[in-house]
This record gives C-alpha cells, sequence and structure tokens, in this order.
C-alpha cells in the first residue's frame, strides 16, 4: 500500500531557515516560488522526502497585509507544493488556491462557511476543484472533490469525509464509483508542527496523479482550514451589515477567465 506524508516543521523560523541567498536560487529554480514564499513543510512518499510545501504569506499574514495596506479581510490561502531533488534543486509541483468569491456566495446560500479550492497542477492543463459541502457538528465536515483523468480520459467524483471531532482530522476518501473507500487521511495537527499520513488503499489509484496531487494538495490545507473558514464568517456577517465589499484578487479572477471569449468582439 502506498503511502504520502504531509510533514508540518516543527519550528516557525521559516524565514530563518531558509535564508536570503538560499530564497534566490528557490526563485531561480522555478518562477511558482514567489518572493512571499513560506516554507513549512516537508512532502513524503512511503517515508522518504520527495518535495517540500509553502504558502504566499504576503496574501495571509495579517502583519504582511497591513504592510500593504490591506487587513484580513483580504485573506486568501494560497499553498504550492514543488518536488526536491537530493541536490536541493526545486521544481514546481501544483497549488491549492482559496477561490473567495465563490466561498462567499457559497457560504451565503448555506449559512454556513464552506470554502472552495482551486488546484492547478504541472500534469495538465486544467483546473481541478476541491469544496466543502457540509461543516460539523451536526454533520462531519464533508468534502467534495472533482478531476480528469487524463490517460483515462474520464472526470472523478470523489468524497472526503470527516471521521470524528478532534485534535486533527481524520478523513476517509469514498470513489463515486461503486462508492468505494480508496483513500484515508490520518492526522495529528498542533499549533506548531504535526503532520498527515495518506494511505492509498486503491492500488489502481496510486498511478492517478491527478487524484493524488490534488488529495496531498488538500491535506496541506487543513491546518489553515480553520483560519480561513473564521474569516469567511466574519466576512459575511461584515457584509450582511452593508460594511464590507470584497474586492477581487488578479489572481484568482486568472482562474475564471472565459476560455470561449474572442477579444475580436471587444468593440
Amino acid at each position: 500500500m502506498v503511502s504520502y506524508t504531509v510533514d508540518y516543521w516543527s519550528s516557525s523560523l521559516h524565514d530563518e531557515e531558509i535564508g536570503v541567498r538560499q530564497r534566490e536560487v528557490l526563485m531561480s529554480q522555478s518562477r511558482q516560488f514567489t518572493k512571499d514564499m513560506d516554507l513549512f513543510g516537508d512532502l513524503k512518499k512511503d517515508r522518504n522526502k520527495f518535495g517540500v510545501i509553502g504558502y504566499r504569506k504576503s496574501i495571509w499574514d495579517e502583519e504582511e497585509l497591513k504592510k500593504g495596506g490591506q487587513s484580513t479581510f483580504d485573506q486568501r490561502l494560497v499553498v504550492k507544493a514543488f518536488s526536491q531533488s537530493e541536490s536541493g534543486n526545486i521544481s514546481w509541483w501544483g497549488t491549492i488556491e482559496e477561490l473567495v468569491g465563490k466561498s462567499i456566495a457559497k457560504s451565503f446560500g448555506t449559512g454556513e462557511p464552506l470554502p472552495v479550492f482551486a488546484v492547478i497542477l504541472d500534469v495538465d492543463k486544467l483546473v481541478h476543484t476541491v469544496e466543502k459541502i457540509y461543516r460539523g457538528p451536526l454533520r462531519t465536515d464533508t468534502y467534495a472533490l472533482s478531476i480528469y483523468n487524463e490517460n483515462a480520459g474520464t472526470f472523478e467524483a470523489y468524497k472526503i469525509i470527516g471521521e470524528r471531532v478532534s485534535l486533527g482530522a481524520d478523513y476517509k476518501v469514498f470513489s463515486a464509483e461503486k462508492n468505494k473507500h480508496v483513500v484515508t487521511i490520518n492526522s495529528k495537527l498542533l499549533n506548531v508542527g504535526g503532520k498527515c499520513d495518506i494511505e492509498i488503499k486503491d492500488p489502481n489509484l496510486s498511478g492517478n496523479d491527478e487524484f493524488i496531487r490534488t488529495l496531498i494538495l488538500f491535506v496541506s490545507t487543513l491546518k489553515f482550514q480553520g483560519e480561513v473558514e473564521n474569516r469567511i464568517s466574519k466576512t459575511l456577517s461584515e457584509m450582511e451589515k452593508g460594511k464590507l465589499k470584497i474586492k477581487a484578487d488578479t489572481e484568482e479572477l486568472g482562474l475564471m477567465r472565459n476560455p470561449r471569449y474572442l477579444k475580436s468582439t471587444i468593440t
């Protein structure tokens, strides 16, 4: 059985650990490693490290937002994964981005903070989605995952169902095909450190790059999910009072562009 681990670093000194010189080297190796990337963990396959994960702190950390004249209402979660060679060279692997506009609309419609995420991978040209569809305590946290399997030429649907309310987040993943249990996620999330173990129970999925990468990126966001949902709730509260309008992020708008729109039609 193949297993993956998202291993959060126990130290909070991310920037200091990277160093200015090393940051410049990483930026030169991948355009996706932006100046504001803050690495926070390792990616492992069968206990062997193969990559690192980080988030864009300029649009997440409160202090960084204030420097740019913004507030936590402008916050947006963007987590990126990079494969890493034994020599330390990195290559972009995939990104999961919070879709603030869709999250707000869905949460307003349901009355619960339910975030929506877009997933972009280096193995295909499509945008996959992960969205929360239920929230505890009356029902366990549940997410829906939709991807396109390029090798098979088929759409695939999965649901990620929380097992319990605890310090951490344990989930089972089911495939829409025969409602089969295909993955188990066991985690222990701490204020500093922690890890999430992903056990692939269905051998047919071990070679499904789109699924594996999307799931690992989703798991990488679990440490942030509570903050995301709290901000969504506060945002909706301020909007309903007429005190707040949501500003559009240009990168989020880029994910919403109409591919069939012809520039020649502009008048």
